[in-house]
């Protein structure tokens, strides 16, 4: 008797269930990852028993594991403050697009399966996978959260190596035992032999990463020449709901000082506030924070900004730019930050990766008459401007050189890579998390930081309005993490760092390849199938 449709789709579910049980802050269970794809893979012999006689796709089954694991990981979206309609367009859109997406390389593998031979399946869903990670960090709808190197967001330990590959390295890793097991697996029945050297290759695989990574872990040097730098954090807590955006901009900054003077010390170099510390009047506060720097003259500030550039109608405007009523002026909105070094001019910086739907309308360009209907989901409706240039933030006293990241940011690995190798030092990730309350979703965030800090070998300060503020050493390690929701300041010592590791000099080289080979492998299907039409 052949399985039932049934068995193939709890099979499929099975592996969304694996993967969010693995996922950072959900399951947290993190080797499930090394065996989550089994079960689909299961489902895909399965279907193949049900249809032998007439072939059918694949690919609808693969949604169901894809879109359990997008739904329950990212839930979080749903506890966004606003009305029911914004909650379910805030949740949907995100998980069913990226469960749609993510059926992409399994369909792609079909075709391969069908045109090219089974030997070439299992290959090209690692090319095709890794290739849709790489390209979903670098366009309009961009959402690399649930890229499976990012489930090690939490064990740093395992995956010092992203030093060299960056996260792409860990969906390699992931995507490699996964396939080696269902290979084992598939053949122990047929030629047991050749399964025993598979499980042996199987092992190495996992085993010889993991290895590598502990020893590396373990010899880095944490020890800096000259003593490192002393920054303070403040943790303000200021409600992203009912006091952020409507309340008075000038007794929040006067809070967020106070909190400062608490940890600030003589050789404090720098003092970081999140993201939208200031909100309007912004002429007004750097007045305020100029006295602040003159009982402190040895710190420079850095603050999270909502700013704006105005524009004259007969400019050449760029896209998100908007009309001010009964005036030839145009205006452009940014998140944005203000630096106000020791020595030097005070400078902003300009958010550069926008977050879809919310700071973003997608394909602007194109479709900029729709940009009204941006959601609100942080504080800005409609499209923000964005900056191009991966800028580093300069103290002529100090020496100091801060990668600026403003929330969502710190998810791009070779983002903060061309920072660094634009001459960043120190990151320092300036968000507010608390727009989805006490749920995993700030938890996530913070794990990623871990993951920037190995693949660049830079320490973070991170700086969140509602929490979890802390340091992340250049191991991957956090330290000294406040509460959740709580004011807080806190001084602590950094080390920025000069060299360049293989990954930040060269960048992404393992997603760039798989782009080109997943490329080629499409126009090989391609021309198979017209070499049988033209027999």
């Amino acid at each position: 008797m052949p399985p039932t449709r049934l068995r193939v789709v709890l099979w499929s579910a099975m592996s969304g269930l694996l993967l969010t049980f693995a996922w950072p802050s959900i399951g947290g269970f993190t080797p499930l990852v090394f065996v989550a794809w089994l079960p689909v893979l299961h489902a895909e012999r399965l279907h193949e028993q049900r249809t032998a006689e007439r072939r059918r796709a694949f690919y609808p089954y693969t949604l169901v594991a894809f879109f359990l694991w997008n739904a329950l990981c990212t839930y979080w979206f749903y506890l966004v403050s606003e009305p029911i309609a914004t909650k379910v367009l805030s949740v949907g859109f995100p998980v069913i697009g990226n469960t749609l997406l993510m059926g992409i390389p399994w369909w792609l593998r079909r075709a391969v399966k069908h045109r090219l031979g089974d030997r070439w399946a299992d290959a090209a869903l690692v090319f095709f996978w890794i290739a849709g990670e790489r390209l979903h960090h670098a366009w309009d709808l961009q959402w690399p959260w649930l890229s499976l190197g990012n489930a090690f967001g939490t064990r740093p330990s395992w995956v010092q190596w992203y030093e060299i590959t960056g996260m792409l390295g860990g969906s390699l890793w992931v995507l490699l035992v996964n396939m080696l097991l269902n290979r084992v697996i598939s053949t122990w029945s047929v030629d047991l032999k050749r399964a025993r050297r598979l499980a042996s290759v199987t092992v190495l695989v996992l085993l010889l990463p993991l290895c590598a990574s502990l020893w590396r872990y373990g010899s880095y040097p944490m020890t800096k020449k000259g003593g490192g730098v002393e920054v303070v954090v403040v943790q303000p807590n200021v409600d992203p709901y009912t006091e952020k955006f409507s309340g008075d901009g000038v007794k929040q900054l006067e809070r967020m000082l106070a909190l400062a003077e608490t940890a600030i010390t003589d050789q404090t170099r720098v003092v970081v506030f999140p993201e939208t510390a200031l909100q309007e009047g912004v002429g007004r506060s750097v007045i305020r924070l100029r006295a602040f720097q003159e009982a402190h003259p040895e710190a420079a500030l850095l603050l999270g900004m909502s700013s704006e550039r105005w524009f004259h109608g007969s400019d050449s405007l760029p896209a998100a730019a908007r009309p001010i009523r009964n005036t030839p002026y145009w205006y452009e909105s940014y998140n944005a930050a203000l630096w106000m070094p020791v020595q030097g001019d005070i400078e902003s910086y300009h958010k550069s990766k926008l977050v879809a739907g919310v700071e973003l309308m997608p394909f602007e360009s194109v479709l900029g008459a729709l940009g009204d209907f941006s959601i609100d989901m942080g504080g800005t409706t409609g499209s923000l401007g964005q900056q191009e240039e991966r800028s580093v933030l300069r103290d002529g006293s100090s020496g100091l050189a801060i990668i600026p990241a403003i929330c969502y940011e710190s998810v791009f690995s070779e983002h903060i890579a061309a920072h660094v190798r634009n001459g960043g030092e120190l990151i320092a990730v300036m968000t507010n998390d608390g727009w989805w309350s006490d749920s995993p979703g700030y938890k996530q965030h913070l794990a990623f930081s871990s993951l920037r800090a190995i693949e660049t070998r830079r320490d973070v300060v991170r700086s969140a309005n509602t929490g979890i503020s802390c340091i992340v050493d250049q191991r991957g390690d956090i330290h000294q993490r406040t509460e959740w929701w709580v004011p807080a300041a806190f001084a602590a010592r950094v080390y920025p760092n000069t060299g360049l590791t293989f990954y930040a000099l060269y960048g992404d080289l393992l997603g760039r390849a798989a782009v080109i080979v997943a490329g080629l492998l499409i126009a090989a299907v391609l021309l198979a199938r017209f070499r049988k039409r033209g027999q």
